[in-house]
């Protein structure tokens, strides 16, 4: 592995791990403060943001990563027509995710939640976009600021409002201020480092992405339901209190992935410019991602019930089962998301979106299968056992095709 991607991902892995630890602490303060129910509410309006967040961005971060880093003197154009096309998608989005909250939202106050962080998804978007083009340049630092500045806000005006005695509408605010604030950052580091966004886009290089977005666009949405419709479901057929056990042991989930996430968030730019030489070390690379899951999956198996108990009190400790099978998870996340990358930078965006849309319907039927029986371990299973088809998916396709990753053109 080269020594600028390990930093970078080392960087992404390590900085970007106060996020979701600082996200934990305002989950874990609501968790007290406003109980499972309060959690579930909290868990299920950011479940739709993620949804509708993955929607406003149409798609053009991957977009953005690979061709910025194929052709650097075009990444300034490419970021203002994506911040132009993302900005009139998220307006339409932010004011069609408030109209239909009565319908998103299982009871008034949830219904409430959702129409909090809806204006979340005009900065959110446009972040995604800035990250994207720091992505595309090797640099992993003003993405990790730029979360810091996010979850800084997030977390501690959340925090503090909470315990003033103010409820779960000024702890969402202080969210979406968080994702504000993350925007503006990220525009004025990137006008530092010569990437300097206009008004008005270059006409052709909009055509080319408005062309080229739908797929990886469509493809985001189905790997985001895929990874939350268990939460929905969760919240619909067996009520907010057994989301909220759920969500516990799902945030432990998100913490443990987060590391072979970084990793191949770095990995992208550099297949992308230079695709053989990644292929080249994919058993390095899929060595790294299986050293960083399988110990955490494994610890958390044994000690899964203190653990919880300590993060969110003694009543989660009810969630120590469900979070012994969801954790494992993880290493079929970790290579189905190396191989996602693989996907991208040959330009088989197609062949990613068919598997992802695939396996998104496999998913939910198990899930209104398991869950009014089971519950959150029957949505934890599910999950576990379709990341391993989704991966047999991906190998199946890869080993149809040429092994190596094609260089750009």
């Amino acid at each position: 592995m080269s020594r600028k991607v390990l930093t970078n991902a080392l960087l992404l892995g390590c900085l970007k791990l106060a996020a979701p630890a600082l996200s934990l602490a305002i989950v874990a303060a609501v968790s007290r403060r406003l109980g499972a129910e309060g959690l579930g509410r909290y868990s299920l309006a950011y479940a739709w943001l993620t949804v509708f967040g993955l929607l406003a961005p149409l798609g053009l971060p991957v977009l953005l990563t690979r061709e910025g880093a194929r052709d650097p003197s075009r990444l300034a154009r490419l970021l203002s027509s994506g911040l132009i096309l993302s900005g009139g998608v998220s307006v339409v989005l932010a004011a069609l995710l408030a109209a239909l909250a009565p319908v998103l939202g299982s009871d008034p106050e949830a219904v409430e939640a959702v129409r909090m962080v809806a204006p979340a998804l005009l900065p959110a978007a446009w972040a995604a976009c800035c990250e994207a083009a720091f992505l595309a340049l090797e640099r992993a630092g003003p993405v990790v600021a730029a979360s810091l500045v996010e979850h800084a806000l997030k977390v501690g005006l959340g925090a503090a409002l909470l315990y003033s005695g103010d409820g779960l509408n000024a702890v969402l605010g202080a969210a979406v201020l968080g994702k504000l604030a993350a925007c503006v950052f990220s525009l004025v580091w990137l006008r530092r480092l010569g990437v300097r966004v206009k008004p008005l886009a270059d006409r052709a290089t909009l055509r080319s992405l408005l062309r080229r977005a739908p797929v990886p666009a469509a493809s985001a949405v189905c790997a985001t339901l895929y990874w939350r419709i268990d939460v929905f479901l969760l919240s619909y057929l067996r009520g907010a209190a057994e989301a909220g056990l759920y969500t516990a042991a799902y945030r432990l989930l998100d913490l443990a992935i987060l590391l072979p996430q970084s990793l191949c968030q770095s990995l992208l730019p550099v297949m992308a410019a230079n695709g053989a030489a990644a292929g080249a070390a994919a058993n390095s690379y899929r060595s790294w991602l299986a050293a960083l899951t399988v110990p955490v999956a494994a610890v958390l198996t044994v000690a899964g019930a203190p653990v919880l108990g300590v993060l969110y009190g003694e009543r989660f400790r009810l969630a120590a089962p469900v979070l012994a099978v969801l954790i494992w998870a993880a290493a079929p996340y970790a290579w189905n998301r190396y191989r996602a990358c693989v996907l991208v930078a040959r330009d088989r965006q197609g062949a990613d979106l068919g598997i992802n849309a695939g396996l998104l319907g496999l998913n939910a039927a198990l899930n209104l299968s398991l869950i009014p029986a089971h519950g959150a371990l029957g949505a934890a299973a599910v999950t576990l056992s379709t990341g391993l088809l989704y991966g047999a998916a991906q190998m199946l396709y890869l080993r149809r095709t040429p092994a190596e990753v094609k260089a750009p053109a």
